[in-house]
C-alpha cells in the first residue's frame, strides 16, 4: 500500500519536487566586501575575544567573497563552539571540542595549508595586521605566535590565518599551563593546527611551498679570513 501524505501520495510529491528543481537556475557569484550583512547579523559580542577575532577575520580574507548566507550561518556554529571551548574553563580546554573546531574552520579555508590543498591561489599580503599577544599567555605560546610573524610562510597568510594562530596560541597556553596533566592527544590537535599554518618544514614541503633561504653571512669573506689566519700561524 502506497504511503499517503497530507498532500497526496509521497512518490507523486517527490516527482513534482524534481520537476520544480529542474527549472531552478542557481547562480553563485562572488560577493563584494560591502555585501556582508549576514556576517554582521550573526556576530555575538559575548563570544571569547579569540572567537570574535576568528569570526571577523573572514570578512578581511579573500575567500569570503564567495560566502553565501549559509556559509556565515554555519561558520557561526563553529565560532560559537570555539568560544564555548575557551569560556567553559579558565585554565584548560576540551580536547574533542578544539579538534572539532579546527576541523570546522578547515571547511571555510581558514589557513594557507587548506587553500593550497584545494589549489586555491592567493597573492602574498603586505601589511597584514598581527594582533598583540595576550599578557597572560604562556611564554612558549607567545614565542610560537611571534615566530610565525617572522617566518617566510607568513607572506601568504590572510587575516583568517592570523586569527587562527591567535586562537591556537590561546589553546597552547591552556595546554602548557596544565603542567604534569598535559594531554598527549591535545598535543596532537595542537600540532595539527601548526601544520595548517605551515609552521614546520615538513608541512611546507607537503603543501609544495618552497621558501628561498637567504644566507646572511659572507661565506667568501669568512673563508678568506680563515686562510689568512692559517697562513699567519705557519
Amino acid at each position: 500500500m502506497a504511503r499517503q501524505g497530507f498532500n497526496g501520495p509521497a512518490p507523486k510529491r517527490a516527482e513534482e519536487r524534481r520537476r520544480r528543481n529542474k527549472d531552478v537556475d542557481l547562480k553563485v557569484t562572488p560577493k563584494t566586501y560591502g555585501n556582508i550583512a549576514a556576517r554582521e547579523d550573526n556576530f555575538d559580542p559575548s563570544w571569547h575575544p579569540a572567537a570574535q577575532l576568528l569570526y571577523r577575520s573572514f570578512s578581511d580574507s579573500p575567500v569570503s567573497l564567495y560566502f553565501e548566507p549559509s556559509d556565515w550561518a554555519t561558520l557561526r556554529i563553529v565560532i560559537e563552539s570555539a568560544s564555548a571551548s575557551l569560556l567553559r574553563y579558565e585554565d584548560r580546554v576540551s580536547l574533542d571540542m578544539v579538534g572539532s573546531v579546527i576541523k570546522g574552520l578547515e571547511e571555510f579555508l581558514a589557513t594557507e595549508a587548506t587553500r593550497r590543498r584545494l589549489r586555491i591561489e592567493t597573492e602574498p599580503q603586505e601589511g597584514a595586521r598581527w594582533h598583540e599577544p595576550e599578557e597572560y599567555w604562556h611564554p612558549l605560546a607567545t614565542a610560537w605566535y611571534e615566530s610565525l610573524q617572522r617566518s617566510g610562510q607568513a607572506a601568504f597568510y590572510q587575516a583568517s590565518d592570523i586569527a587562527f594562530a591567535f586562537f591556537m596560541a590561546e589553546v597552547i597556553t591552556r595546554y602548557l599551563g596544565a603542567g604534569l596533566k598535559m594531554s598527549g592527544r591535545l598535543l596532537d590537535v595542537i600540532l595539527k593546527g601548526c601544520t595548517l599554518l605551515l609552521a614546520t618544514e615538513a608541512s611546507r614541503r607537503i603543501a609544495q611551498m618552497e621558501l628561498t633561504k637567504i644566507e646572511s653571512r659572507n661565506i667568501d669573506a669568512e673563508i678568506t679570513a680563515l686562510m689568512e689566519e692559517y697562513a699567519a700561524a705557519i
